[in-house]
């Protein structure tokens, strides 16, 4: 995420506003508004030794506005991805 973005998603969440300067007009809007924000672990795994911050690389004031943060990981079992891919090779064998 570029410093400009962490900027503004910062203000938006903490000021609850969106100050905007475009074509000689500056003014502020409200921004009342629900965030739900998704994220990919650094390097495509989650790692479970390191924190939530240092996994997902968004600095402590930013991930403090969130009420809520839920990790969804899915741990690879190399019999569980046989299966499935097996699954789908039936499926597209026997229906085209």
């Amino acid at each position: 995420m570029s410093d400009q973005d962490r900027t503004s998603i910062h203000e938006a969440m903490e000021q609850q506003s969106i100050s905007i300067s475009k074509a000689g007009i500056v003014t502020t809007l409200q921004a009342r508004c629900s965030v739900i924000a998704a994220a990919n672990p650094v390097g495509g795994r989650y790692d479970p030794a390191l924190t939530f911050m240092d996994n997902v690389d968004l600095s402590e004031p930013i991930l403090t506005r969130f009420d809520i943060l839920c990790t969804v990981r899915d741990i690879a079992d190399p019999v569980q991805v046989s299966l499935v891919f097996l699954c789908i090779l039936i499926l597209k064998l026997y229906l085209g």
